[in-house]
């Protein structure tokens, strides 16, 4: 008798209970805590508090998984890199700090449309970027953003830097700030691009407004319910930030970075428009527009040997230009 009361309460008990369920596009439940981590921090932005209980959150992600394709290049990282600095007693190490983060935005809907990380914790999880590495990029849109007639050199963005440069020309401009402010990037530090930090979907937000000259939040959250009562649903307010003209200009200085900058990668990005990719030595970042979509492609290549001793090696950074087109191949929808 008492194991059968015992099992009506326990079964009251976990019936009561209330979570949040997290559904991808085709309603598939998400599992995945990496992704719901992500899922997380967009639903905050929106002051949203998943400490609510009982919620329904409906996202725009694809349920698609590329984790076996990306462990496979993984494993072609480490192989390779036992030519450079590892020894085969770091592979322990490298699986555990060698990270990779990947989004995917349609860059008609501006809807997210796949995300994959391997940062299994939060504690060392990477959510934005220096805006150092896209400070030519900012340039030119602030240029043309006032001035469609505005020249800039064809040779600009070819030969992308990814060191740090010194000096006045690290500065940002009050006309940088105001252009800047259409993206809601604000509160800048006008001492240095170096010195401040957005998420990682603002730089594809600005990406992709320099593609076609719209500028249109990318969203990850399709609606959200509370005790299947509607508490948000996702509204668009899209902006023309470039005419014409100055989409052509953008346009022009792209294609002439891709020639001559990933010239030796051609027959590896058929049918990609524009690209950049900048960094330091431990932080490697690439995102790719191949019409369609745009692919953000972050990799953390440092891989830590003894946290206590703060010891470390580096992956030759030389390769991570060529490691993130594959990267690129092997999620491209």
């Amino acid at each position: 008798m008492k194991t059968f009361q015992l099992s009506i309460l326990l079964f009251i008990l976990f019936s009561c209970k209330k979570e949040n369920i997290y559904y991808y596009s085709d309603n598939k439940t998400i599992k995945d805590s990496t992704v719901i981590r992500f899922v997380d921090e967009e639903l905050e932005k929106l002051k949203i508090d998943t400490k609510e209980k009982n919620l329904k959150i409906y996202t725009t992600l694809d349920s698609t998984s590329y984790k076996s394709n990306l462990d496979s290049i993984r494993n072609k990282i480490f192989d390779s890199s036992l030519n450079y600095n590892l020894k085969p007693e770091d592979k322990k190490a490298f699986d555990e700090w060698f990270r990779e983060k990947i989004i995917v935005v349609d860059n008609s809907t501006r809807k997210v449309v796949n995300f994959y990380s391997s940062f299994k914790t939060k504690k060392y999880d990477r959510n934005d970027l220096s805006m150092g590495g896209l400070r030519k990029i900012i340039r030119i849109g602030s240029a043309l953003y006032k001035n469609s007639n505005f020249e800039i050199s064809e040779n600009y963005l070819a030969n992308y830097p990814s060191q740090v440069i010194s000096g006045k020309d690290l500065e940002i401009s009050q006309e940088e700030v105001q252009f800047l402010s259409n993206f809601n990037i604000n509160n800048l530090n006008t001492k240095g691009y170096f010195y401040n930090y957005i998420p990682y979907l603002d730089a594809i937000k600005i990406l992709q407004t320099y593609n076609g000259g719209l500028l249109k939040q990318p969203s990850v959250i399709e609606k959200v319910l509370i005790n299947e009562k509607m508490v948000y649903l996702k509204k668009d307010n899209p902006r023309k930030i470039f005419d014409t003209k100055s989409l052509e200009k953008i346009w022009h200085l792209f294609s002439y970075q891709k020639k001559y900058s990933f010239g030796a990668f051609k027959n590896q990005l058929t049918n990609t428009q524009n690209l950049i990719f900048f960094g330091t030595n431990s932080d490697h970042y690439m995102i790719i527009n191949d019409g369609k979509y745009t692919y953000f492609i972050y990799i953390f290549g440092t891989v830590i040997t003894n946290l206590d001793k703060k010891e470390y090696k580096i992956i030759l950074p030389q390769i991570f230009k060529r490691v993130e087109i594959k990267y690129y191949n092997a999620i491209r929808k």
